[in-house]
């Protein structure tokens, strides 16, 4: 019986740690147009950064809200990004695609219109 208990404390912590372990693990990896680290052009949002990497991990920080190593999903239809980790999200109307200058316009998902000017660093 002592073996079964001593079983059941291992295995749950391990099992636990591995659930972690492939949820921190970015998600497919986005077009490669949008790959790269970004940051705020202008000073609407100073300190904004997004970046999203060829091995699929995803991360931005916004003032009072930051995700580190989730995973990024573009959405064609929807025209949105949203970059998400373990119920952390945030979601990005696509105003405009990256261009060849490396900028990108993206709006809050709830705002009607405007954007702001992310550019690649």
């Amino acid at each position: 019986m002592r073996s079964v208990k001593t079983f059941t404390q291992i295995a749950f912590p391990l099992v636990l740690l591995i659930v972690i372990a492939l949820a921190c693990g970015g998600g497919k990896p986005v077009a490669e147009m949008y790959q790269g680290d970004w940051e705020v052009a202008s000073q609407g949002q100073v300190g904004s950064t997004i970046y999203m990497h060829a091995d699929g991990k995803a991360g931005f920080k916004l003032p009072g809200k930051e995700v580190d190593g989730g995973g990024a999903e573009i959405d064609e239809n929807a025209k949105t990004l949203t970059i998400a980790l373990m119920g952390i999200s945030h979601t990005w109307k696509i105003v405009a695609e990256p261009n060849e200058k490396g900028e990108m316009i993206l709006s809050d998902a709830g705002k009607a219109e405007g954007g702001t000017v992310f550019r690649r660093k």
